[in-house]
């Protein structure tokens, strides 16, 4: 069975698709900016935390500490992620293997977010990450085994 349609067909839309999914993330990011700030000023304005208490991280309220470290979350795992998705694109070896996990892991790191500065169940946001977890790894892998069987130098 032939599989190299999967890094050969349209391949204009695989990358025009990454770069989308590769926005989504960072909207979510600048989202969060804006849940954070939201959370900030109105603890200040309700008397629940003082405009010093965001000098520095440790003396943050607890109502918005979430907030700063639902944020803070998107600079650790998904950076990450971006370097796969953009050495994929710039060595040539992203396939539609390669769409479809980014998307799924977009889209779970969204749900995780939302979770968080939610309920923030914690047993629950666990299975959340290990999830995405998952995800990011088959990436990783995927983008080794493309390398390894599809990179044309």
């Amino acid at each position: 069975m032939e599989i190299d349609f999967l890094w050969t067909f349209e391949k204009a839309w695989q990358l025009k698709l990454l770069i989308m999914i590769m926005i989504a993330q960072m909207l979510l990011t600048i989202w969060l900016y804006i849940q954070m700030s939201k959370a900030r000023t109105s603890a200040v304005k309700e008397g629940r935390a003082d405009r010093e208490d965001f000098s520095v991280v440790t003396n943050e309220a607890d109502a918005t500490a979430i907030y700063s470290r639902a944020l803070a979350n998107q600079f650790e795992l998904p950076v990450l992620f971006y370097v796969i998705i953009l050495i994929g694109i710039a060595v040539g070896v992203s396939s539609w293997i390669t769409v479809a996990l980014a998307f799924i892991f977009v889209l779970s790191r969204v749900v995780h977010a939302k979770e968080m500065i939610g309920e923030n169940r914690v047993l629950k946001r666990k299975g959340m990450f290990i999830n995405t977890m998952r995800i990011f790894m088959l990436l990783l892998l995927e983008l080794f085994i493309s390398t390894i069987f599809f990179l044309e130098v």
